[in-house]
């Protein structure tokens, strides 16, 4: 009986251990819309797994529509990793990138300050149920979350279910985060079609026009326009090489009709963005070259040290707060060890 109980404890020790506490109350609406506040309906007919979802609709007038939910962070929580499935349908695309359908969760003190707020899902156009997640490194004075699901400012219809918010210990994280290390060392994303060749592949990013009239090298260039002084931009994200100490970023950008927004680096940028595998930044970004006006195709090449905690980078093609249009082409990547 004793070797019974001590297996049994062990069993239970272990799945302690292991599991991670949900801390979002109804987050697959089973429950109606207990515990979330705000303007929502429930929808039994279209749902990811359960008996309901959540659903917004808005069809007119591009007013900011959404529930949310205020949840404690439990003490010695170093993480959370919050996750959702999103369904949308005929979600309209503006120039601002926010103005979407989201899931959104603001960090909060425990005197309701608001800390910092993070994008788990930005989603337009008509898309199929799809996970979201995303791990949040939980900075010291966060007492609270607040998990917001929303059309933001745009209309159409969107769809929530399966929400989860699970907390990770400092030792769970700093494991979780040694294994998705070594993940991303044996599966590298390397940087590719920086000549645009083969369009937007592996880019992503918001007023996207490929041109075959005015390129650089090749046939094609990418082009971003914007007629409002909003951030628009276009970006690749991949793995540093394991022992890289620099990387070198080169490539060219053409611009037209670029007016500068009201600060002196509201410009058509090209940016290098160095992050940890957590996802914070590694150390501020670097840009590597910016044009106003209108331009010939120039060439830009800058060399950087690679900090030790970094582990990916992304390259970022943008108009920051400006109008016209920026063109690209060229864009490589190089390391040296």
């Amino acid at each position: 009986m004793k070797v019974i109980l001590v297996t049994l404890a062990s069993i239970l020790f272990s799945m302690h251990l292991t599991a991670q506490k949900n801390i979002l109350k109804n987050g697959s609406f089973e429950q109606d819309l207990q515990n979330w506040r705000g303007d929502a309906t429930i929808n039994p007919y279209n749902k990811k797994s359960g008996n309901n979802s959540c659903m917004i609709n808005q069809f007119t007038d591009n007013k900011w529509k959404g529930i949310d939910q205020i949840i404690p962070i439990p003490k010695n929580t170093a993480a959370i990793e919050f996750t959702g499935w999103v369904k949308t349908d005929a979600v309209e695309q503006h120039n601002e990138a926010y103005k979407a359908g989201v899931i959104t969760v603001e960090l909060l003190t425990g005197g309701d300050k608001s800390i910092s707020y993070h994008n788990i899902a930005q989603v337009v156009a008509t898309t199929p149920w799809t996970a979201y997640k995303e791990l949040i490194k939980i900075p010291e004075n966060a007492k609270k979350a607040r998990i917001i699901l929303a059309l933001a400012e745009t209309n159409g219809s969107i769809l929530f279910d399966n929400l989860s918010a699970k907390t990770f210990s400092l030792k769970k994280y700093n494991a979780l985060l040694s294994k998705k290390e070594e993940s991303t060392i044996s599966n590298m994303n390397s940087f590719s079609n920086g000549s645009f060749e083969e369009g937007f592949t592996n880019w992503s990013g918001n007023t996207q026009i490929i041109t075959t009239d005015d390129v650089k090298d090749g046939t094609k260039a990418a082009a971003i326009s914007s007629k409002t002084a909003t951030w628009t931009a276009i970006d690749q994200q991949a793995t540093i090489p394991t022992n890289a100490k620099e990387i070198i970023v080169s490539g060219y950008l053409k611009s037209i009709e670029i007016m500068q927004g009201k600060e002196n680096w509201n410009n058509g940028m090209f940016i290098l963005e160095l992050t940890t595998a957590s996802n914070e930044k590694a150390r501020e970004d670097q840009l590597i070259g910016s044009l106003t006006g209108s331009s010939n195709w120039t060439y830009f090449e800058k060399t950087f040290p690679i900090p030790t905690n970094a582990s990916q980078y992304r390259i970022m093609i943008a108009l920051s707060n400006c109008t016209g249009t920026l063109m690209a082409d060229g864009i490589t990547i190089e390391f040296k060890k």
